[in-house]
């Protein structure tokens, strides 16, 4: 195993693809194209070409959810280059919660274009009440923290075999911090979850648009955590 360099970082210990990444590779990839679109059947006419492009937006931003999962174990797989027990079990468990949360996230997905673009583009999914939009809601919101979780703990672990890694104490600082950051994004969805149950109906959709302030959140954690490395080791 490669020990982390001095002046670097972000060491990558890594480097040679494991079967643990080629499994994770082909899990996610597999994922994506559940997703597919017009996955049962190949459009025949213009009508189901057009239909089958305005699935499109949901696609898109159900495989950008995905994406950001798999870069965030790919970049962690690279920098520490863990094969251990722990290791392989927590990459099973996000394996195995990824292939569950496809069909609820491209439902949400789904949900929030046909919304946005008042009932222009499809949503194959049909809700009967608001009581069932609450459990689809804490559905998606559950498997969206289990993942960040589970990312968060691989994090975890490593900042825990810092010694055994040889990581210096600015690389040992960045991984808590890496670790706490994720922690924090998968809180986003059990605060989803909380907000779907307790809001008034007609405060509701607000539980689930609560996810774009992660699009506040990263930048500003990004910006405080390296200000406090500055404090720290400058």
């Amino acid at each position: 195993m490669k020990t982390a360099e001095p002046g670097s970082v972000r060491p990558r210990r890594g480097q040679n693809m494991t079967r643990l990444d080629t499994f994770t590779d082909a899990a996610f990839a597999f994922a994506a194209a559940l997703l597919a679109i017009s996955i049962d059947q190949v459009p025949e006419t213009y009508p189901e070409l057009v239909d089958a492009l305005k699935d499109a937006p949901a696609f898109a931003a159900s495989f950008g959810i995905l994406l950001l999962f798999w870069r965030a174990h790919q970049t962690w797989s690279d920098r520490y280059g863990l094969e251990d027990l722990p290791s392989v079990l927590l990459t099973f468990a996000l394996i195995l919660v990824v292939m569950i949360y496809v069909y609820p996230l491209k439902i949400m997905f789904g949900a929030a274009f046909h919304f946005l673009s008042d009932g222009w583009l499809p949503s194959s999914f049909e809700l009967g009440s608001l009581q069932q939009f609450r459990v689809v809601l804490t559905v998606y919101g559950l498997g969206f923290f289990l993942l960040a979780g589970l990312i968060s703990t691989l994090y975890l672990h490593a900042w825990r075999l810092r010694e055994r890694l040889s990581m210096h104490a600015r690389e040992a600082f960045d991984t808590a911090g890496e670790s706490l950051s994720w922690l924090i994004v998968a809180l986003f969805g059990l605060f989803s979850v909380s907000l779907g149950w307790l809001l008034p109906n007609g405060l509701l959709p607000f539980a689930a648009w609560i996810y774009c302030a992660l699009f506040v959140f990263g930048p500003v954690f990004d910006a405080v955590q390296r200000k406090a490395a500055r404090r720290r080791f400058d």
